[in-house]
């Protein structure tokens, strides 16, 4: 048996196209070996190659046209803030019909501002508020200001340049809920769905208990009623230290009078239940406000936006 030509240093660990190949002296009867993959139409990868996240967005850039750019959600994922949001997203900025498996190419007659890495990260973030919910958008701008990758007027700006683009008309709406000192995303989404179900607002990470170091910050806290409420990352378990140091804390916000509640992404996955459980831990520490309230405001947070083309455009 013929041994298989081998398959140039320079291909094998991402992505490539079929002209690439070609160039490097593989065919198109190779190319059709099992031991490779095709990615996307003209688009390949050893079999024996796995592309991450990064991978499959530039396996994605190398199947679509070169004027398309990085966009939407997947734009936010370069400055380390992911929604879950599986599709990659570019835009064009023309009519252009092209389908390729887990992508979408959104089409505009105006590009957004651009950077070295596709949509700016402000116009990123607008367009991201068109295609998920409300509190997932929240929850990403607070990770984006508190790292500095945005500012406010930053996103006021970009929606003041082009008013009718898919997302604008929500900015003013989602701006009065940010807070960048959550965190992290799912710290920003328990301190939304409180909020949007009616509850008073906790305080975000602020001192708690008297005495220096990190022990006397809390993540979401209710003064009044002398309640910590805290999400718990797959971190805290996994991380030995992290582990000690949380039992540590816990047992000194219990001596000092506090109750302490914590949350893990099982409770997040069920925002209703989440909430009541911090309405009867509230409860329990002498709260007698409002209850929940599951009206217009909470189902607004976690609807997905039914993207629109303005008129005209």
């Amino acid at each position: 048996m013929k041994p298989l030509t081998p398959v140039p240093h320079h291909l094998v660990d991402r992505a490539f196209t079929r002209a690439e190949a070609i160039a490097a002296g593989l065919t198109d009867r190779m190319l059709d070996h099992p031991r490779f993959i095709r990615v996307h139409p003209c688009v390949y990868r050893l079999r024996t190659t796995r592309l991450d996240r990064r991978g499959c967005i530039a396996a994605a850039a190398l199947a679509l046209p070169v004027d398309a750019v990085l966009s939407h959600t997947t734009r936010l994922e370069l400055e380390g803030v992911s929604v879950g949001e599986s599709r990659l997203h570019f835009t064009i900025g023309r009519e252009l019909h092209l389908e390729l498996d887990d992508v979408m190419l959104h089409r505009t007659v105006k590009l957004p501002p651009l950077d070295a890495a596709g949509v700016s990260v402000p116009a990123a973030w607008i367009q991201a508020a068109s295609i998920i919910t409300p509190v997932r958008a929240i929850s990403a701008a607070d990770r984006l200001l508190a790292n500095d990758h945005v500012t406010r007027g930053a996103l006021e700006m970009v929606v003041a340049l082009d008013p009718w683009r898919p997302g604008a008309e929500m900015v003013e709406r989602l701006l009065p809920w940010l807070d960048p000192r959550s965190a992290s995303m799912p710290e920003s989404a328990v301190r939304v769905l409180i909020a949007g179900a009616g509850l008073e607002v906790p305080e975000v990470n602020v001192p708690v208990l008297s005495g220096p170091g990190p022990r006397a910050i809390g993540d979401l806290v209710y003064r009044r009623w002398r309640l910590l409420v805290e999400y718990e990352g797959r971190h805290h378990a996994l991380d030995t230290s992290q582990f000690a140091w949380d039992i540590e804390r816990y047992r000194e916000v219990q001596e000092a009078g506090w109750a302490y509640l914590r949350l893990t992404a099982r409770d997040l996955a069920n925002p209703r239940r989440l909430v009541r459980l911090v309405h009867q831990a509230l409860v329990a520490q002498g709260y007698d406000g409002p209850p929940p309230e599951f009206g217009p405001t909470w189902h607004w947070l976690l609807r997905t936006p039914r993207l629109r083309v303005p008129a005209g455009r």
